[in-house]
């Protein structure tokens, strides 16, 4: 006697397999935009947290009023930062708070030794033989105050000439004078503005440290100079 064939049911059809792509989609996109979001911040967390810690370890971090930066450190940072890690860092802000300004393409920022140089162009702060900075040289010295007031590190500002004879009509005996009286004066702008004075110092070294030859126009105007140099005291 033949068997009887029993009729098997196809099984129902997922109607919901949309859902499994769906949530796909979302979390590709939800982790897009947060990725957008943690680059878009990186600078200033990154900041944050080299603040955090020269205030936990070395105690040299002064607060300048009404500051540009904004740096609230969010939580103890867990890792060592190197001083060439904090002149990296502060070579990148040190640019964006000079865009725009007068010394924004006469300046040249360097990191050397783990230090922070920053040289700023004579013939833009300074007229021939004086030392008295010009308005808009003062202003853009006061931006960097703002930032420096916020950011750790000991600064240093030196003063540089030519070795050109001084203008007849300056008040000063010679390159050496003159050189000293110029980061002074600079110093004095950084101090006015928020940069504690225990972190300061200046020397004057006139024609005695050229970077070029003084034998050319171009070569001397790069020899007249002030550097603001920002290092670190080694940690323990």
């Amino acid at each position: 006697m033949a068997r009887r064939r029993v009729k098997t049911q196809p099984p129902p059809e997922d109607t919901e397999k949309w859902m499994t792509t769906f949530a796909d989609l979302v979390s590709l996109m939800l982790t897009f935009f947060i990725l957008l979001v943690s680059m878009s911040t990186l600078d200033q967390t990154g900041l944050s947290d080299i603040s955090t810690f020269f205030k936990r370890a070395v105690h040299v971090l002064e607060s300048g009023d009404g500051s540009e930066i904004d740096i609230r450190p969010i939580k103890p940072i867990q890792k060592y930062v190197s001083a060439r890690e904090l002149m990296l860092a502060m070579r990148q802000h040190a640019t964006k708070v000079l865009k725009e300004s007068s010394l924004e393409h006469h300046v040249r920022v360097a990191i050397l030794n783990d230090q922070l140089i920053l040289s700023l162009d004579n013939a833009v702060l300074f007229r021939p033989g004086s030392a008295e900075l010009s308005p808009a040289a003062r202003e853009s010295i006061e931006r960097l105050a703002m930032l420096f007031a916020s950011t750790p590190g000991q600064i240093r500002v030196e003063g540089h000439t030519d070795n050109a004879p001084l203008p007849a009509t300056s008040i000063f005996d010679d390159s050496w004078q003159l050189s000293l009286a110029r980061a002074a004066e600079v110093m004095s702008v950084l101090k006015m503005h928020g940069v504690n004075s225990s972190r300061l110092s200046i020397a004057g070294y006139g024609p005695s440290r050229p970077v070029s030859t003084n034998r050319t126009v171009f070569g001397r105007q790069r020899n007249r100079r002030v550097d603001i140099v920002v290092y670190t005291t080694t940690l323990e």
